[in-house]
C-alpha cells in the first residue's frame, strides 16, 4: 500500500524506491539488535513490540524519507543544481529528521517507565527502531538521492500541489481567525465522544471469536452462571488452626458479610461448601434436633407413667402380702414356743423314766450276768425265762434314753426355729418400712412427672418450632460441633478450602456483571473492605491477614498501574517533547503551540476512535490504546508540527503571512504525504486479528490524518499569524536581506529542469 501510494505521488519506481530502501535497512538492522537485546535479557520483548516497532519504522522512516526528498525536489524546482539542491535539503532536513527521532525515541523511551509490561515492553524496541530509522535516513537516503541524482532518476515532476498548497496558505494567512475557529469545531465535534468513552480491560474480548478460549468462555457463559470460571478468591491467613468450631464461625461471618457487597451472587467456603447455608450448620437445626430428641423422651417418660402405676400396686399387694405373713409368722413362733416347752417337758419326764429304769435295770444285774454267763441260754429254760426278763429292761432304758435325747433335739429344734422366725419377722418389718418409703417415692415420681410434662411439651415444641422459623435461613446461628470435622465427607471439603496446616483458608466468590471491567474491579475492592471488617471483634482481628486474587483484583490493580503509567508518560512525554521542540524553535511559546495543538489532535483522535469502535462497532477501547496512542500521536505530530514551524521560522523575515504562505507551499504536500503514508501504515494494522493491535492502528492512524488534514493545515498557522512576532518569543528569527534572499528565491517553476 505504501509503495502503491509513493508510486502514484512521485510517478516514478525510483523515486519510491529511495525511502522504501532506507526503511528497509532500518528494519533489517533494528529487529536483530532488538532480539539480541531480548535474547540476552536487556530489554523486554513481546509480540505486540515487535509489530509496534515495524509499523513505527516503516512509518517514521518513510516520512523522513519524504522530508528529504520534498526539500531536494524544492531546491530542484527553484533552480538549484543536483549536488547544492541536495546539501541544502540535507542541511535543512537533517535536524527536523533528528529533532523528530529524538522526539518519537524519547516519547517511546519514556514507556520503560510503565509498570504494567505490556506498554513497558514496547518503548525500547520502538525507540531503537525509531534510532534506526533516522540512521537510515541520514545515511542511505541521502546517498541515494545523490547516486540517482547523478543519473537524473529522481528529479521533480509537476508542481501544481504547491500552488494549492499556496493557496490554501494565502486563505489562512487572510481569515486565520475563522478558519482557528472551524477547525477547533471540527476537532470539539471529534472530542465530544470521549465523554462517553469506556475503557475495555477485557483481555478475552481482545482475542478473535473463533478461538479455542473464547469458544469455550462463550459455551460456560451460555449455560452456566455468570463467571463461574472466574471466582474471586480471598484467602484469610491466621496464626492458629482454623478447623475448629470457632474457626468456622468466623469463616461462615466473613462469608455473609461479603455476600452483603452488591453484585456478589455466591460464596463458596468452609462454612458453605455448595455456595448455600449448611442445613445441618445452624444452632436452629440443631435446636431441632435436641427437641425431637427431648420429645421421644417426654413420650417414652409419658410411656412409663403406668409402669409407675403399676410399681405402686404392686407395692400395695406386696404390703398386703408381707402384712399377712408377719401375722403367719406371730402363730408360728407362739407355736414353735410351745412345742419347745412340750418337748422341755418330755424330754424331762424321759429323764425321771430313764433314771427309774436305769435303777431298776440295777436290781436286775445279777440275773443280766446269769445269762451272760451261760452260754447256751436259750436251752437252758431257766436262762432262757431270765433273759426274756433283762433284754425287755434293757431295750426299755435304750429307748428311754433315745426319747430323752429326741424330746432335747425336738427342744432345740424348735428354739431355732422360733429364733429364726423372731429374725424374719424383723426382716419383714424392715421390708414393709422400705415398702413405704419405695411407696413415696413413686408417688413423688408420678407427682414430679405429672408436673415436668406439659414443660417438655412446651420446650419441645418451642424448639420445633424455632427450627421450623429459620429453616434455609442464615440467620439461624452457625455453628458445627467437632465431630463434623470426623466427618468423611466433610474431610474433602476440608482437603479443599484449607491448608495442609490448617492456618489459611479460601473463599470462593462468583459476582453477576463483567468481572473484567469497572464492575468487578469497583467490586473486588468492597470484597476486600467487607472481609477485612468482617475480622474485626473475632479471634482473628489482631492475626488475621485476608488477601484477594482474581480477575476482578487483576482489573482493579491493573486498572490503577495504567491510570498512574498514563498520567506518568504524559508528563513524562510532554516536559521531554516540549525541551526538544522548544530547543530547536529557539522560542517556548512555540513549542507550547507545538505541544497543545498535538494534544488536542490526540484527544480528538481518541475521541473519533470511540465514535467508531464503540459506538458504531460495539468494541470499547482497550486500555492500552490511548497510552500507546498518545505516545505515537504526540511525538509524530509535533514532528509534522515541528518541520512546519521550523520552515516558518526560516520564512519569518519576509513577515508573518509570507511565511505562512511560502511554508505551507514548501511544506504542504511533503507533510501531507508524510501524514497519509504514516497513516496507512498504521491502518494496515486493522488487520490483526488480536482487536488491541488494531484499535492501536486505527486510533494511531485517525490521529495522523486529523494531525496532518486538520491540526498541521488549519490549526498551527493560524495560531503563528494571530501571535505574529510573540510566537517566536523570546527571540525572534531574523536573517540578512543578502542571506535571505540567496537561500529564498522567487517562486519556482511549474515543472522540473530539463534533465
Amino acid at each position: 500500500m505504501i509503495a502503491a501510494l509513493l508510486l502514484f505521488v512521485y510517478r516514478s519506481p525510483i523515486t519510491a524506491a529511495v525511502p522504501l530502501a532506507s526503511v528497509g535497512l532500518s528494519l533489517a538492522v533494528a529487529r536483530p539488535v532488538v532480539a539480541l537485546l531480548g535474547e540476552h535479557g536487556v530489554i523486554e520483548v513481546s509480540v505486540f513490540s515487535v509489530a509496534l516497532m515495524s509499523a513505527m519504522v516503516l512509518g517514521a522512516g518513510t516520512d523522513y524519507g519524504i522530508f528529504l526528498l520534498g526539500r531536494y525536489h524544492e531546491n530542484r524546482r527553484a533552480g538549484l543544481a543536483a549536488p547544492e539542491a541536495l546539501a541544502d535539503a540535507y542541511r535543512r532536513v537533517a535536524p527536523v529528521i533528528a529533532g523528530s527521532s529524538a522526539t518519537i525515541a524519547t516519547a517511546l523511551f519514556c514507556l520503560t517507565f510503565a509498570k504494567v509490561s505490556f506498554l513497558r515492553s514496547a518503548g525500547i524496541p520502538s525507540g531503537i527502531g525509531i534510532l534506526a530509522a533516522m540512521l537510515g535516513a541520514l545515511t542511505l537516503t541521502p546517498a541515494m538521492i545523490g547516486w540517482f541524482s547523478r543519473r537524473g532518476r529522481v528529479e521533480p515532476r509537476l508542481a501544481r500541489i504547491n500552488h494549492r498548497w499556496r493557496r490554501i496558505g494565502t486563505a489562512v494567512a487572510r481569515w486565520p481567525g475563522p478558519v482557528l475557529v472551524t477547525a477547533a469545531a471540527v476537532l470539539i465535534v471529534c472530542t465530544v465522544p470521549l465523554l462517553g468513552a469506556k475503557i475495555s480491560f477485557a483481555e478475552l474480548s481482545a482475542q478473535p471469536a473463533t478461538t479455542d478460549s473464547s469458544r469455550g468462555y462463550q459455551a460456560m457463559h451460555g449455560r452456566f452462571p455468570d463467571n463461574r470460571l472466574l471466582p474471586e478468591i480471598v484467602s484469610i491467613q491466621a496464626d492458629r488452626d482454623l478447623r475448629t468450631p470457632a474457626g468456622l464461625i468466623t469463616i461462615e461471618r466473613v462469608t455473609r458479610k461479603v455476600l452483603e457487597v452488591r453484585g456478589v451472587r455466591t460464596v463458596q467456603s468452609a462454612s458453605r461448601p455448595a455456595g448455600t447455608p449448611v442445613r445441618q450448620g445452624t444452632l436452629a437445626y440443631q435446636a431441632g434436633q435436641i427437641g425431637e430428641q427431648l420429645d421421644g423422651t417426654a413420650q417414652s417418660a409419658l410411656d412409663g407413667m403406668s409402669s409407675v402405676d403399676t410399681v405402686t400396686a404392686t407395692i400395695g399387694r406386696l404390703d398386703t402380702a408381707l402384712d399377712g405373713m408377719q401375722r403367719g409368722l406371730a402363730g408360728a413362733v407362739d407355736g414353735l414356743n410351745r412345742v419347745g416347752a412340750g418337748s422341755q417337758d418330755i424330754g424331762a419326764g424321759m429323764s425321771g423314766l430313764q433314771g427309774n429304769l436305769r435303777e431298776v435295770s440295777g436290781y436286775a444285774d445279777p440275773l443280766r450276768q446269769f445269762v451272760n454267763g451261760n452260754p447256751d441260754c436259750a436251752a437252758n429254760p431257766i436262762c432262757a425265762a431270765v433273759q426274756k426278763i433283762v433284754k425287755p429292761l434293757d431295750d426299755a432304758v435304750s429307748a428311754t434314753g433315745t426319747l430323752a435325747g429326741g424330746a432335747g433335739a425336738l427342744r432345740d429344734g424348735a428354739t431355732s426355729a422360733t429364733n429364726s422366725l423372731d429374725g424374719t419377722a424383723d426382716a419383714v418389718v424392715t421390708m414393709r418400712g422400705a415398702l413405704s418409703q419405695l411407696r413415696g417415692l413413686t408417688s413423688t415420681l408420678r407427682s414430679s412427672l405429672d408436673t415436668v410434662d406439659p414443660q417438655m411439651q412446651q420446650m419441645t415444641g418451642y424448639l420445633s418450632q424455632l427450627s421450623s422459623d429459620f429453616a434455609g435461613s442464615p440467620e439461624g446461628g452457625f455453628y458445627l460441633p467437632p465431630r463434623t470435622f470426623d466427618d468423611p465427607e466433610y474431610r474433602r471439603v476440608m482437603d479443599m478450602m484449607f491448608s495442609p496446616d490448617g492456618h489459611a483458608t479460601r473463599l470462593l466468590v462468583y459476582g453477576d456483571g463483567e468481572s473484567w471491567g469497572q464492575d468487578g474491579a469497583d467490586r473486588s475492592d468492597e470484597i476486600r473492605v467487607a472481609a477485612a471488617e468482617a475480622l474485626k471483634d473475632t479471634p482473628l482481628a489482631a492475626g488475621g491477614v485476608v488477601d484477594l486474587t482474581g480477575v476482578g483484583t487483576a482489573t482493579a490493580e491493573l486498572i490503577d498501574y495504567v491510570q498512574h503509567d498514563f498520567a506518568l508518560l504524559v508528563l513524562a512525554t510532554l516536559v521531554l517533547i516540549f525541551v526538544i521542540v522548544a530547543g530547536m524553535l529557539r522560542s517556548p511559546v512555540a513549542g507550547i503551540v507545538v505541544l497543545a495543538t498535538v494534544t488536542v489532535s490526540y484527544a480528538s483522535a481518541l475521541g473519533a476512535s470511540v465514535a467508531i469502535w464503540q459506538f458504531v462497532l460495539g468494541q470499547p477501547l482497550h486500555w492500552a490504546v490511548p497510552a500507546l496512542a498518545f505516545i505515537a500521536l504526540v511525538a509524530v505530530g509535533a514532528d509534522y508540527n515541528l518541520l512546519l514551524a521550523m520552515r516558518l521560522r526560516d520564512e519569518a523575515a519576509a513577515g508573518v503571512r509570507t511565511a505562512t504562505i511560502r511554508a505551507f507551499a514548501g511544506t504542504g504536500s511533503v507533510v501531507t504525504i508524510a501524514g497519509i503514508v504514516f497513516g496507512l501504515t498504521m491502518f494496515a494494522m486493522l488487520g490483526a486479528s488480536v482487536v488491541t493491535i488494531a484499535q492501536v492502528g486505527s486510533t494511531i492512524g485517525i490521529g495522523l490524518m486529523i494531525d496532518t488534514l486538520v491540526v498541521r493545515t488549519f490549526v498551527v498557522p493560524p495560531i503563528a499569524v494571530l501571535l505574529g512576532r510573540w510566537f517566536w518569543w523570546p527571540r525572534r528569527p531574523l536573517r540578512s536581506s543578502r542571506r535571505y534572499r540567496r537561500e529564498h528565491r522567487s517562486v519556482a517553476p511549474s515543472f522540473a529542469p530539463p534533465r
